[in-house]
């Protein structure tokens, strides 16, 4: 039996809604790109259920954003989860060389080719990076 929806959902929300902070379109959380010590929370199964509970970084401008009772996105004063560096850049390298025959596509480059949103990650403050 599961715990809850959000465990049988196996890819993130595709909101396609502008952030409530920059107006940008976003239109993957990418919630599944999370740290690996960050997999599994409370707060990203609220994520992925589209659900109050958890926070993640707009990829464009960085602020909290989250879901709320109605599963719209609106901002948060919650601490927010971050992209792991690691896994976006293994993403962009596979999605690169699949389908494009280049292993060395950037994240900047991938977010806008595969998600539709050109601009994000850009300059963007990743779980590893310091604070």
């Amino acid at each position: 039996m599961w715990e809850d929806d959000a465990e049988r959902i196996m890819a993130t929300p595709w909101p396609n809604k502008p952030c409530p902070h920059c107006g940008g379109l976003v239109t993957d959380l990418l919630a599944e790109m999370v740290s690996p010590g960050q997999k599994g929370s409370p707060e990203q199964k609220a994520l992925i259920g589209m659900r109050p509970g958890g926070a993640i970084t707009c990829p464009y401008c960085q602020g909290a954003i989250e879901h709320d009772g109605a599963g719209e996105l609106v901002q948060s004063t919650r601490v927010p989860l971050r992209f792991s560096r690691a896994l976006i850049e293994q993403r962009a390298r596979d999605f690169g060389d699949h389908f494009h025959g280049n292993p060395n596509l950037t994240p900047e480059e991938w977010i806008e080719l595969d998600k539709a949103m050109p601009g994000a990650l850009r300059a963007y403050r990743y779980a590893e990076d310091n604070p």
